[in-house]
């Protein structure tokens, strides 16, 4: 019995050592395990300060304190920013972290873009406060890019991504056609900013206009005629496809109007512009007024249901689309409505 009990406490023992030593080797292992190797790439400089290299030194420094990265500086820019031109970047530098300071007369950002997500990317722009057309002191230099680089860890380490505007084609117009070359990031690099400081365009949006509608009455004399007021409307967005999208709006002018449109985004131009057309219904649902100065009557009866065409125009800015718009709605009676307004992504 003793033995039985001697050879189970062996088993036992060399079971704890075994053990021992498998966490031991799996703790130096993850000890080990490789971090991010971060590429720190030349400083897009657009002034005559001439502190660019000190910021690339600068911003390697920072980074490789952090204790998450491998980081080393590579004399490189980014070509074009688009999730291939992005990837393929990665795989010519060899990291998959790329960062880099971008200084402006006016502000100093810095950019972050990650290998695993290259429809997205890090960024913290921050303003100097001196008058325009001085010159910022290092130390106002100095503290802008503490505050951007905090922040562009804080978001990495939170994994709070921003889109990539252009990884989407309805996002960014101008992003889509360019061809860039090796030296882009050198001769313009303000576009790429722009392009890179602009919102995502999601899928649901708001929309708010203000126009003139014309619609049918009866004249004085019972015979059909026109009358014209201003319009106020507001619409609700959602698009399914960059392509295909719909609305479900509401406009006032005499009357109070209900509509819903099938939205379809054509594939012409989208540069500086886009063109859709719209196919759709509307419900005239009150008359909360008269169209004063019209000596007629309104022939357009509450519950009445039309139907017809639309066509728009929409300008993209930064966060916002201003469209201008034309609806034709026919049936018992007819009414056009003319507008233009903007559109808000949510």
């Amino acid at each position: 019995m003793k033995k039985i009990n001697r050879s189970f406490g062996q088993v036992i023992l060399m079971t704890g050592i075994v053990t021992f030593l498998f966490l031991g080797s799996f703790s130096v292992r993850a000890e080990n395990e490789p971090q991010n190797k971060l590429a720190i790439i030349t400083t897009t400089d657009k002034t005559e300060f001439g502190i660019a290299q000190s910021l690339q030194d600068e911003l390697a420094k920072a980074a490789a304190n952090t204790n998450l990265f491998q980081t080393y500086a590579a004399n490189y820019s980014i070509t074009a920013f688009s999730e291939a031109e992005i990837l393929a970047d990665f795989q010519q530098i060899g990291s998959n972290i790329i960062g880099f300071v971008y200084l402006e007369n006016t502000r100093l950002s810095i950019f972050l873009f990650d290998a695993s997500r290259p429809k997205e990317y890090i960024v913290s722009a921050q303003n100097f406060t001196t008058a325009e057309g001085a010159t910022p002191v290092e130390a106002e230099i100095k503290a802008s890019f503490n505050i951007a680089f905090q922040e562009v860890i804080s978001s990495f380490v939170a994994k709070q991504y921003q889109a990539l505007p252009g990884s989407r084609p309805e996002s960014n117009f101008i992003a889509q056609e360019e061809v860039y070359t090796p030296q882009f990031a050198q001769v313009d690099v303000k576009r790429l900013y722009r392009e890179l400081s602009s919102r995502e365009q999601k899928s649901f949006y708001l929309g708010a206009n203000v126009g003139m509608s014309r619609f049918e009455t009866l004249s004085a004399t019972s015979k059909k005629s026109f009358a014209s007021t201003v319009n106020i409307g507001a619409l609700l967005g959602y698009q399914f496809i960059p392509a295909l999208s719909v609305e479900l709006g509401a406009d006032a002018f005499t009357h109070f109007m209900l509509h819903s449109e099938l939205r379809l985004h054509l594939p012409i131009g989208q540069k500086y512009v886009a063109l859709s057309l719209s196919a759709g219904g509307a419900r005239f649902m009150s008359q909360p007024t008269e169209n004063l100065g019209y000596a007629g009557s309104n022939m357009i009866t509450r519950g009445t249901i039309v139907y017809g065409p639309g066509f728009s125009i929409d300008i993209p800015l930064i966060g916002l689309n201003i469209r201008a718009e034309g609806r034709y709605y026919t049936g018992k009676t007819s009414v056009f409505l003319g507008t233009y307004g903007i559109i808000y992504s949510l």
